[in-house]
């Protein structure tokens, strides 16, 4: 905005603005040249970074500037502001880098998302929030991780990897020299649930004690090697009954409770899977005794009629409720119900994918058969799903030498 008067002085230049307020500036003292937009060349010019309320004011300016030159401490202005607004602000906290890197994350699943969130919040942030970043070292890290001792392996493990990945982002970001996460093999752990393989007759047992409506799912999971998710995602124009054929190509996940529908897990999970002649009679019965309407439709749809959740799927334990005086027992039902029944009470759902994984080895699957059947990226996960068949041989082996 154009001056309305200009005040010529022996040592630099006070400029009236025009809504009455005073700008104060004076020429490089180590005469230092620009070349303006015209060509020509001019004086740098150093002012404040804001206007004055009074001439006096400016001119108190300029004699601080005068006598910072004289001193042989000077710097440009411009320079000292940057400086004083470095000073000024607060550290880059844990808690607050931890955060702006999950929003950014735009390449996270849903479930994925959340999973992280949930280890900032819980596990993170109440140990790490307010520190700056470079102020987390090795010993605190290693104190934190040691703080659980026995209790909740495998959330510590995880929200390790998460802790690992945030501090290996902010030393690429060059905000610390090193990052400080150095447990070895600090983001594993040993489950606690150790997984369970059923033998055919034992699967198809457990598919004959659900309920009938939940029997065939059972023998797709177990025969087919489909998650969950990607079994009760499954619509009518998925299956071809003829060519004994299921297209995997979508999976039901929940997260902050809310039900989703998206890809499956990865790239990989993406496939035609073939179903053995029984799983495909079993398919073909329940669309019989359970029809849908249109190809859109779910095959194994839950009460109200959306995406089967798992606890519609699991059922209800057993168990001993005491109202009053009165003792009630509630008898299990579901999943839970049919694994008492052929005598696996420790069951999981997800031990079928594995039962699957092992009846396929048996039946002379090779590794990338296998690895293919089940959706996974590298070969190591499908030889970890078929660990317990190399058990298995060793029994066999063994009881080879015991034969008469």
């Amino acid at each position: 905005m154009a001056g309305k008067a200009r005040a010529r002085r022996g040592f630099g230049t006070i400029i009236e603005t025009s809504a009455g307020r005073y700008r104060a500036r004076y020429a490089d003292p180590e005469g230092r040249t620009r070349i303006t937009a015209g060509g020509k060349v001019a004086p740098v010019m150093h002012q404040t970074g804001r206007t004055f309320d009074t001439r006096m004011d400016a001119e108190a300016w300029l004699a601080d500037e005068r006598r910072l030159i004289s001193s042989g401490t000077w710097t440009p202005p411009i320079d000292r502001r940057a400086a004083a607004t470095t000073e000024a602000a607060p550290p880059l906290t844990f808690e607050r880098y931890a955060n702006d890197w999950l929003a950014g994350r735009h390449d996270l699943r849903l479930t994925t998302r959340e999973s992280y969130r949930t280890a900032i919040r819980r596990h993170l942030v109440p140990a790490f929030g307010p520190l700056p970043l470079d102020g987390i070292t090795v010993a605190a890290v290693r104190a934190w991780f040691a703080s659980y001792g026995d209790r909740t392996p495998t959330a510590r493990a995880h929200a390790y990897q998460v802790l690992s990945t945030i501090m290996g982002q902010a030393e690429d970001d060059e905000l610390i020299v090193r990052t400080p996460c150095r447990i070895r093999a600090g983001g594993r752990t040993k489950s606690a649930h150790e997984p369970e393989v059923l033998t055919r007759a034992e699967l198809f047992a457990l598919a004959d004690a659900m309920p009938r409506h939940h029997r065939a799912l059972t023998l797709v999971c177990g025969m087919c090697t489909l998650r969950f998710g990607e079994a009760v995602a499954l619509r009518r124009r998925d299956v071809d009954l003829e060519a004994r054929t299921i297209s995997v190509v979508r999976n039901a996940t929940r997260a902050a409770g809310v039900k989703t529908v998206g890809p499956p897990k990865t790239k990989a999970g993406v496939r035609t899977v073939t179903m053995p002649p029984s799983v495909a009679d079993a398919l073909r019965e329940h669309l019989e005794e359970f029809p849908v309407s249109g190809r859109d439709a779910l095959i194994f749809p839950g009460r109200n009629g959306e995406v089967l959740a798992p606890t519609a799927l699991y059922g209800r334990k057993a168990r001993t409720e005491r109202r009053g005086k009165r003792t009630y027992d509630k008898t299990a039902y579901g999943f839970f119900a049919a694994r008492e029944a052929i005598g696996r009470p420790t069951l999981r759902w997800h031990d079928l994918r594995r039962t699957s994984t092992n009846l396929a080895a048996q039946a002379g699957a090779t590794v990338r058969e296998m690895q293919d059947r089940g959706g996974w990226s590298t070969a190591t996960m499908a030889l970890h799903y078929q660990q317990s068949t190399a058990e298995r041989d060793r029994a066999i082996a063994d009881a080879l030498d015991e034969m008469d």
